[in-house]
């Protein structure tokens, strides 16, 4: 505690003086002033010390709880109990909850770094949950990596490799609808890149280590199925004659797509921002999460185009997973504006 105290009063500056070490210059600081009472001083030393320290008890373990005291500065955020409690482990993977007296009320997660703790309920001598995450990763080291994968997949594949499809097939040209749509999906996992870089801020720096492999394998194993097959020397390109007119239409999803995309993205000021308010504008007036709709969509009208089954497999899995989301999405602004209830989550008029 500094001895440069401004505006104190006398009992204050008194105190100051004792709990820093500095007693011996208490006749200096209180030259000039009046004499403090010693009950009035004893009062004033706790009361400073209250406004000036808080302590927070963290409960860790589950089968043998732990109990560590942990001494913060005066309005003390999330972040500075990350830093404080066990500073030798990442802060990416610390996780806070805190439940109020009230056992009916669910606890709350300390989710926002730069609250304070008191907006949380939480005051000093209060009891918060720890969990420790795990090993991290950042958001955008993943969405990198499990979007090149597919990249790299593809191009391999359009290069008819002999040792992949035979020393014939590597000198036998792809067709016209093999061309398009290998290009079609280039450019929409190019285009996931740019957002990853330059559209999409995210609202959490890291996700746990284990989602970099899981979500690699969806998105790696898909794209080696698809590519193997539209590159295929023996793929048929379908009878229907629509691939011009789908590759339109995926055109405009993408678009649409990259629309919301670039809306909900100017709503964040940067990366870990998380107030953002329900958007609105036209593309919200029927769905909660139209950028999930034009995503399936778009693999719709991809599938439609190629005829390639592990594309149309691809397209389903991806809706169930994407329906899950826009659901829950759906229900955070329901409970932010009741007004949303008349919308849908991801479909208009039926989901």
């Amino acid at each position: 505690m500094s001895l440069r105290a401004v505006n104190m009063d006398p009992p204050c500056l008194a105190a100051a003086a004792f709990t820093s070490g500095h007693g011996h210059s208490l006749l200096s600081l209180l030259r000039g002033q009046q004499a403090i009472p010693p009950r009035r001083f004893s009062l004033s030393l706790s009361l400073c010390l209250s406004l000036s320290d808080m302590k927070v008890v963290v409960v860790s373990g589950r089968s043998t709880p732990r109990k560590d005291a942990v001494d913060l500065p005066e309005g003390a955020t999330v972040a500075d109990l990350k830093k404080s409690y066990r500073p030798n482990v990442s802060v990416h993977r610390k996780s806070f909850k805190f439940q109020s007296a009230d056992p009916t009320v669910a606890a709350v997660s300390l989710s926002d770094d730069r609250k304070p703790l008191s907006a949380y309920g939480v005051a000093s001598g209060a009891e918060v949950l720890y969990k420790d995450l795990g090993p991290q990763i950042g958001y955008r080291t993943v969405f990198i990596v499990e979007y090149a994968g597919p990249i790299a997949f593809m191009a391999l594949y359009a290069l008819r490799p002999s040792f992949i499809y035979g020393a014939e097939a590597a000198v036998k040209p792809l067709g016209d609808v093999q061309k398009l749509y290998v290009w079609l999906f280039l450019i929409h996992f190019f285009k996931r890149e740019f957002e990853t870089f330059f559209v999409h801020k995210f609202s959490r720096p890291t996700m746990p280590l284990s989602n970099l492999f899981k979500n690699s394998l969806y998105y790696w194993s898909f794209a080696a199925g698809m590519g193997y097959f539209l590159c295929h020397p023996n793929y048929t390109a379908p009878s229907h004659g629509l691939d011009k007119l789908a590759a339109v239409a995926w055109a405009v999803m993408e678009l649409g797509n990259l629309a919301v995309h670039l809306q909900l993205g100017g709503m964040r000021k940067s990366d870990g921002d998380q107030d953002r308010k329900p958007p609105g504008g036209p593309l919200f007036s029927l769905v909660s999460c139209p950028n999930y709709t034009f995503e399936v969509m778009g693999w719709v009208f991809y599938s439609l185009g190629c005829n390639v089954l592990m594309s149309w497999f691809f397209t389903l899995v991806g809706f169930a997973q994407m329906t899950d989301w826009a659901i829950k999405k759906h229900r955070g602004y329901v409970k932010a504006d009741a007004a949303w209830r008349r919308k849908k989550a991801i479909f208009p008029f039926v989901i």
